[in-house]
């Protein structure tokens, strides 16, 4: 088995390689397998992304030239963030995942904060509590919003645009310490964008279907007008809603979502380094 920096033309063989081990994860738990067939297309430009982007933090380990693991990570600022750990069931258990989180974090040289958004994996849990991370158990919420409770505040929301990812950067760098850069425009070509700039605060959030794909703002009732507002969209065209990565940070998010009836449940681990999990602030699994 040997490691090497991941090619645009390994993006086929990666995406393969992620289905198989999210499906063989499905099975473990008993959790329900993500949808990925639906989102192929997503998924290649996501890989292409971190290959052009962050071409120090993306690996891929082959054996007889067939991909079987993949690594992706960010560095933005100075936050470094694993965006993707997979490894081909066929071969997990061999210490595959090992070197290539130990190839991701030479991308981390010189950063003051790191995080990794675990799966329930108790193989993944203890790669990234042996590697140096704090642990911070987390909550994840879903089901279809009652927004009877719904604060007035949400009259504060309106919706973004291109021209607010510098903004959205400047909520970043006070909330997590790092921007997102071309991050941005990957993410609003599949998420909706709301934005709140006002006098009481600031803060964004992405919707992304039934996801609230990232949230972040400058204080707790700013985030929580942004998440109520993600609630009524989806209410108004009877789709669920899903939140994820709570953690005990979330006070804001937990009494929402129990105020809103949606389901809550434990789910995978956050790992930080250097700092612990933000406040107002829900992070991206793949941005972070």
């Amino acid at each position: 088995m040997t490691l090497r920096p991941m090619r645009p033309d390994d993006v086929e063989q990666t995406v393969r390689v992620q289905g198989a081990a999210f499906a063989a994860l499905a099975d473990q738990t008993g959790e329900p397998v993500a949808d990925l067939a639906a989102h192929q297309r997503e998924l290649a430009g996501l890989h292409r992304h971190f290959v052009a982007h962050d071409e120090g933090g993306a690996w891929v380990a082959t054996r007889d030239s067939r991909i079987v693991g993949c690594a992706m990570a960010l560095r933005r600022d100075d936050l470094w963030g694993l965006s993707l750990l997979v490894v081909d069931p066929t071969v997990q258990s061999t210490g595959i995942g090992r070197r290539l989180l130990d190839a991701t974090l030479r991308h981390a040289a010189g950063c003051e904060r790191a995080a990794i958004q675990s799966s329930s994996d108790p193989r993944a849990i203890r790669l990234y509590a042996t590697s140096g991370f704090a642990l911070f158990p987390q909550m994840a919420a879903t089901g279809k919003p009652v927004v009877d409770a719904a604060p007035a505040s949400v009259a504060r929301v309106r919706d973004g645009g291109p021209a607010d990812h510098p903004f959205a950067d400047g909520i970043d760098r006070a909330v997590r310490g790092a921007g997102r850069g071309p991050d941005h425009a990957l993410i609003a070509s599949w998420a909706d964008m709301y934005v709140v700039a006002d006098a009481a605060g600031r803060g964004y959030a992405y919707r992304r279907g039934d996801e609230v794909y990232l949230l972040a703002a400058t204080d707790d009732a700013t985030a929580a007008a942004l998440l109520w507002h993600c609630f009524l969209r989806a209410a108004a065209q009877d789709v669920e809603m899903n939140v994820f990565h709570l953690t005990s940070e979330q006070q804001w998010a937990i009494e929402a979502c129990f105020a809103a009836r949606l389901k809550v449940t434990p789910g995978g681990p956050v790992f930080w380094r250097g700092a612990t999990p933000p406040r107002a602030y829900l992070p991206s699994g793949a941005f972070l």
